[in-house]
């Protein structure tokens, strides 16, 4: 088995070497590599399960990505998910969550629906409804609508890459007492209440990738829905990203108050960690490092204490402008990002992917917009954009893998 999934690698890795001549001299492809300044006891670990899952077909490895628009976007974390489930064994998907409700741009690789009345302010912005608790995926949606549902289809271009045998909801009731009543799945009843994450998990009666949720709720009563986690019970690799438009580390540390909590469903073997563009989004005076790496340990110690020995890469900014109030200004910081988050490494053992090295560093994001790569704002990425990005990521993670067992 694992001489067959070297092979599938070294295609993969011969492919994009293929392709990289073929890439805009914008793109510097041979920057594309993991960079550990301290111990890589960890990664190596990650990879040592990532082989026992391959050769025997048990058990489960899981990948955690989180930031802002980048992962939100979703066209970069599903590149990757859909790259390392190729080159492994397909797992979960991860949470979803209607983001339409809240405004904002949606994952194009599930559909997903609702009815009934709903409110979804962004963690990340400043608004006047009454704010619900958050949690790992960074969003939640109050409704007090008797006849409230969400229906999902996890394979909306009619291919079997996704089922569920199982659903877990996210979420709660504005009364303790009413739990029982507050959700209802449409195609059953039987569900078990998860006391040490405030969850519903349903059983389904057959695998599927299509399911309607019903949301039965008492008068006078809300319910809040923070997300909802299809599961097939099968070995593999599950990836769970967790991205909002806008957000930085206080966002995640301190609006979601619920993070450490749901961290225990996802325990990740390998957490990819893609915040900071919005943290260093002002003047290079007003930009405290140290705050930063500050910020940054309070999240890597939460993710210990519930996953020990958890993996740690670090994604650096990418070069970009950012707002101001009559327009945009470039951002100066990606370099002290860069310097902190490889110093953060060192400390906890973890790599750094410098995605500012591979766009050609400083004022490269004009190059990447001119060649199709970087949209107008010179902050986010095309769809095509992404695409690479993951691409550049995977190979570089293969590589480091394939390298450390020659």
């Amino acid at each position: 088995m694992k001489a067959k999934t070297t092979v599938i690698l070294l295609a993969l890795l011969l492919s994009a070497g293929a392709a990289a001549q073929d890439l805009p001299a914008c793109v510097h492809a041979d920057k594309s590599v993991l960079a550990f300044p301290g111990s890589r006891a960890a990664q190596d670990a990650f990879y040592d399960k990532l082989d026992s899952l391959v050769a025997t077909g048990r058990g489960n490895v899981n990948v955690w990505h989180v930031g802002g628009s980048h992962v939100q976007a979703a066209f970069f974390p599903n590149r990757i998910m859909n790259l390392l489930d190729s080159l492994t064994v397909r797992g979960d998907r991860g949470f979803l969550f209607p983001l339409r409700l809240a405004g904002t741009n949606s994952d194009r690789s599930y559909r997903i629906t609702t009815t009934g009345e709903w409110e979804a302010p962004i963690l990340t912005r400043a608004t006047k409804l009454r704010r619900p608790r958050y949690g790992i995926t960074g969003y939640g949606a109050r409704t007090a609508s008797p006849d409230a549902s969400v229906a999902f289809r996890l394979n909306p271009d009619g291919d079997s890459l996704w089922t569920c045998q199982s659903l877990r909801v996210l979420g709660y009731g504005s009364s303790e007492r009413t739990y029982p009543y507050v959700v209802c799945l449409a195609d059953t009843l039987r569900f078990e209440f998860d006391s040490l994450t405030r969850s519903y998990l349903f059983d389904l009666p057959a695998p599927t990738d299509t399911v309607l949720v019903q949301f039965h709720i008492p008068r006078g009563e809300e319910f809040v829905l923070n997300g909802l986690e299809p599961i097939s019970w099968r070995p593999g690799l599950n990836y769970f990203s967790s991205g909002v438009n806008g957000a930085a580390l206080p966002s995640w540390l301190d609006k979601c108050e619920d993070l450490e909590r749901d961290l225990q469903l996802v325990r990740p073997d390998l957490a990819i960690l893609a915040v900071g563009v919005n943290d260093s989004a002002m003047s290079a005076k007003d930009f405290k490092p140290e705050k930063f790496k500050a910020n940054y340990r309070r999240l890597m110690d939460m993710v210990l204490r519930v996953s020990p020995g958890c993996a740690f890469i670090f994604v650096t900014n990418n070069d970009s402008y950012r707002y101001v109030r009559r327009g945009m200004t470039y951002n100066v910081n990606t370099v002290a990002v860069r310097k902190a988050m490889t110093e953060l490494a060192e400390e906890y053992g973890g790599a750094v992917w410098d995605l500012y090295g591979i766009m050609g560093e400083a004022h490269s994001i004009e190059k990447w917009r001119d060649a199709g790569l970087a949209k107008p704002d010179r902050l986010h990425f095309t769809d095509a954009g992404y695409e690479l990005l993951g691409d550049l990521f995977v190979q570089a993670l293969m590589a480091d893998k394939e390298g450390r067992e020659r």
